[in-house]
């Protein structure tokens, strides 16, 4: 059974939006090591001195990760977000892939109406939007070449023209 398990935590340390901490890199090596091992696949945010995990893969191999990274320092106060059953993985292609508090985050962040990131305040269906978004992050790396979204002739990255789509004239007032 395949599960897709959303969590957040607070970082142990602080770090600016900008810049990726040792700690944080030691944490992406390990898990890309021994995500791929498990077939586990999966997103990080850290933003505002909050995490946002996604994990995907088979239910005890995830629930295991799970309970090791409540162990872990580098974070505490880990809270699941959602935890449900799926058909089909957004990152089966990323053993871990680090998103960066980059001003596309932000933007989504604004046109949902949070003026900083918080995952303990996001709503259920904010988390899941955001979920999806990171996910066209993917596509539009080019990581995921099965779901790659082109649009001859259009110069906007995938993550614009979803967001458009999503909200409308919304999110060009919020990126002004």
């Amino acid at each position: 059974m395949l599960i897709r398990l959303v969590y957040a935590s607070h970082a142990s340390f602080s770090v600016g939006n900008d810049r990726i901490d040792p700690r944080l890199g030691r944490i992406l090596t390990q898990s890309r090591s021994n995500n791929a091992r498990r077939e586990i696949g999966g997103v990080l945010y850290l933003g505002d001195g909050f995490f946002l995990q996604c994990l995907e893969g088979e239910a005890d191999a995830v629930d295991a990760l799970y309970q090791r990274i409540c162990e872990d320092s580098r974070h505490h106060n880990q809270v699941i977000l959602s935890r449900s059953t799926i058909e089909k993985r957004l990152f089966r292609n990323w053993s871990m892939k680090y998103i960066p508090a980059e001003k596309s985050v932000r933007t989504f962040l604004r046109s949902r109406g949070y003026d900083y990131f918080n995952p303990f305040e996001l709503s259920q269906d904010d988390l899941d939007l955001l979920v999806q978004f990171f996910h066209q992050l993917q596509v539009r790396s080019g990581s995921d070449s099965e779901d790659k979204q082109t649009q001859p002739g259009s110069a906007q990255p995938a993550w614009r023209r979803w967001l458009q789509q999503l909200f409308g004239s919304a999110e060009r007032t919020a990126s002004r």
